[in-house]
């Protein structure tokens, strides 16, 4: 990787994780990339609210929609624009998600609180499942009773299911699913 690059991939995340620290940009980008198409401005700030406020849309207060708005309209927006995150047209008052947010999206992975994080797990998994086959070929009782094909397909197959376990929880939690943004779903 050249120098270009490495400086490229340090500013990319260092943009992704100052702009998108404030919780009302996330929910933003979140809701957004869910639309995949420019969205009135009112609508984008409705959403927001109701998310901050554990609330559905109808049930906003005017009071909780306008103090959205205007962080929105007066800040937010024009900082996301201004990073190249959303495109933001003031005067039509319309939003959508830029093409370059794909750039950003490797450094948004959400990794729910209180779990193990997978490079983790699949050091655990190796060093259980490199033990399984070790006994099984050394024909220790009760492994040496199975063929040791047999004991190649459980690790084989064990990898698989954590392997589809991983896809599916990361797909769970990643921005822009048609569900509420990931740290409203546990993932804080």
């Amino acid at each position: 990787m050249s120098t270009q690059q490495t400086k490229d991939r340090r500013r990319s995340s260092d943009l992704a994780y100052s702009v998108l620290a404030d919780k009302r940009r996330r929910y933003a980008v979140h809701y957004l990339k869910q639309r995949a198409e420019p969205v009135p401005l009112r609508d984008l700030a409705e959403q927001v609210a109701a998310w901050e406020n554990d609330k559905p849309v109808a049930a906003l207060s005017s009071k909780e929609r306008k103090r959205v708005y205007i962080a929105m309209y007066q800040s937010h927006l024009n900082t996301l624009a201004k990073e190249g995150i959303v495109d933001y047209d003031a005067d039509r008052g319309m939003v959508s998600i830029s093409d370059a947010f794909a750039d950003l999206d490797v450094y948004l992975e959400v990794v729910p609180g209180g779990t193990i994080p997978w490079s983790l797990y699949y050091v655990g998994l190796s060093v259980v499942d490199g033990l399984l086959l070790l006994v099984a070929w050394l024909d220790l009782w009760p492994f040496g009773a199975v063929p040791d094909l047999t004991w190649g397909g459980v690790v084989l197959v064990s990898f698989a299911a954590s392997a589809f376990v991983q896809t599916y929880q990361t797909r769970r939690m990643r921005f822009g699913d048609e569900v509420p943004p990931p740290e409203l779903q546990g993932g804080r």
